[in-house]
């Protein structure tokens, strides 16, 4: 990483807003990026100077490697807060203290133990309740709202507060975010039903003024850079509001929705919000009863009629920052309702992703297991295989030194941990196909191999299976463990195949370098493999580096 640009650290990273910040942001700043997701999975290129890790930042245990390998690398002068957890249920989740409130205390304790020039924390308008008629919410507007999303932010935003004395911050309220696919859910919702030839589809509740800001996300990765760049001259402590002073009701955009899907407006029914309330209780509560709980529930019905009125002149001015006309949200949706004919199936899975975010990665609480269980059920894999009663079962690996041996099943187990954390089963393939290659020239049979893979995923699965935490993740445990363990055997049995009809020779120019087999070269590859701050799915098997 080039010790020049300065660092800055990014969480919630491979999310909607992350995916986007990161491409403005590569190649001005060593980018430090925290993410339950893999890069790969989240579709985000592999920009020069950036480092992404794996990370659940509620979990300080993690962060504090994570701490340690920011400081290995030049230090950070920037974190850019974005990882949060909401959803559009309304109600209580554990993962809102979780993840909105320990997650932030655990990425505050990193930013002042990193020393960084400025703290920005993305906070939500949604925090702050609905104005009166006639008001409109400033920078200074508390935020009040009250349920669960919104006291979480709230708790956040005061924790950034009470950290200020130890780091400049800036708290960013942010308006509804959208981009050229939508990706706003009620929004993506909306336009669904009113394109739709459902008997709903010219509905709109009450007079259709419901109204919220909304903010392209070109825009917002263009505000948090100005942030970032003008932060010597910003006050200690300051709120801002990454919103236009302008909203958009139901009525206008379903206007100009259906004007340019259909050619011309289609006319809306407007139904009373006593009957629309109703309506919503009742659908709700048939969709529950059938398993397809709808997107619409009963508390929207709070929110009819009722405008989110913002006045952001004081951020404008402050930043000399405003939204950008072309990128308005009544300009932008007719490039919405292009995609959406010219790519509907990119579409559908774009917005679809966007209303199914998971609160916690099931692959990510098996990770978390299998690292604290992992010298455990490595020596009792190494047991396993020794005992005498195993002799011919397993011949040449009782002839291995009991540290190569081990260091082998290490080495397997954190290639586990690997693709599992990135849910990625290639690497364990590739893998399989390369250790082949040094098993073959060592005079192991396929059977011998297959059946100490096969012997360690049944370990590895009842160790993890006796956890109370996983109870209910038997198919997970399945998914990545069982079938990885699969794979593996019928990659062993590929290369051997390869290898005796063609030759070790060719079977290592098809399969590629083959992992050296001492005590000393696999720890160090354990090592690499277990850098937090690497690649989640790394595809180096050669030698060590």
């Amino acid at each position: 990483m080039k010790e020049s640009l300065p660092g800055l650290v990014v969480t919630g990273a491979s999310g909607f807003v992350g995916r986007h910040f990161l491409a403005s942001a590569a190649g001005k700043y060593r980018l430090f990026c925290l993410a339950r997701r893999s890069r790969q999975e989240a579709g985000i290129p592999d920009y020069p100077d950036m480092r992404w890790t794996q990370v659940d930042v509620a979990e300080w245990a993690k962060m504090r490697d994570v701490l340690r390998c920011i400081k290995d690398h030049g230090g950070a002068d920037y974190v850019l807060h974005l990882a949060g957890y909401y959803d559009f249920h309304n109600m209580e989740n554990p993962e809102y203290e979780r993840t909105n409130v320990r997650g932030t205390r655990n990425v505050l304790k990193l930013a002042r133990q990193l020393g960084v020039k400025r703290f920005i924390f993305a906070s939500s308008l949604a925090a702050c309740r609905f104005p009166e008629p006639g008001q409109t919410l400033v920078e200074d507007s508390p935020a009040d709202a009250t349920f669960a999303y919104a006291r979480s932010k709230r708790q956040g935003e005061d924790l950034v507060r009470q950290e200020a004395e130890w780091f400049p911050s800036a708290v960013v309220r942010m308006a509804a975010i959208f981009s050229d696919w939508c990706e706003y859910p009620p929004l993506f919702v909306l336009m669904r039903t009113w394109l739709s030839e459902s008997w709903d589809s010219r509905i709109l509740a009450g007079h259709g003024e419901s109204a919220v800001p909304y903010l392209h996300v070109q825009d917002l990765t263009r505000f948090f850079l100005r942030v970032i760049e003008r932060s010597d001259e910003l006050p200690r402590f300051v709120t801002y509001n990454a919103s236009p002073s302008t909203t958009g009701s139901h009525r206008e955009l379903q206007d100009a929705v259906t004007r340019y899907f259909y050619g011309e407006a289609r006319t809306p029914r407007f139904f009373p919000r006593w009957l629309c309330v109703i309506g919503l209780v009742l659908r709700w509560r048939l969709g529950r009863f059938l398993g397809h709980e709808p997107f619409e529930a009963p508390w929207m019905a709070e929110y009819i009629d009722k405008k989110l009125l913002v006045d952001a002149g004081w951020t404008h001015a402050a930043l000399d920052w405003t939204p950008t006309a072309r990128l308005s949200i009544n300009r932008r949706l007719l490039l919405m309702v292009d995609n959406m004919k010219a790519q509907s199936e990119v579409w559908r899975q774009r917005n679809e992703e966007a209303l199914r975010r998971a609160p916690q990665r099931p692959n990510l609480v098996i990770v978390h297991h299998l690292e604290n269980l992992r010298d455990q059920l490595v020596d009792r894999i190494v047991e396993e295989i020794r005992l005498p009663q195993n002799a011919e079962l397993f011949p040449r690996h009782q002839e291995l030194k009991p540290d190569a041996l081990r260091w082998s099943i290490m080495f397997v187990y954190q290639v586990l941990i690997s693709a599992t954390r990135a849910r990625d089963k290639r690497l364990v393939r590739q893998y399989a196909r390369a250790i082949a290659l040094s098993r073959y020239r060592e005079g192991f049979t396929v059977e011998q191999v297959q059946g100490a893979l096969t012997r360690a995923g049944e370990i590895i699965v009842k160790g993890l299976s006796a956890c109370p935490e996983l109870a209910h993740q038997q198919q997970h445990i399945y998914d990545y463990v069982n079938l990885s363990f699969q794979l593996a055997c019928d990659g062993v049995a590929d290369a051997y195949e390869v290898m005796q009809e063609q030759g070790p020779e060719l079977g290592e120019l098809l399969m590629g370098s083959e992992p050296p087999m001492e005590a000393a070269d696999l720890q160090q590859m354990v090592r690499q493999l277990e850098d937090l701050c690497e690649d989640a799915a790394p595809t180096f098997l050669g030698p060590p580096r």
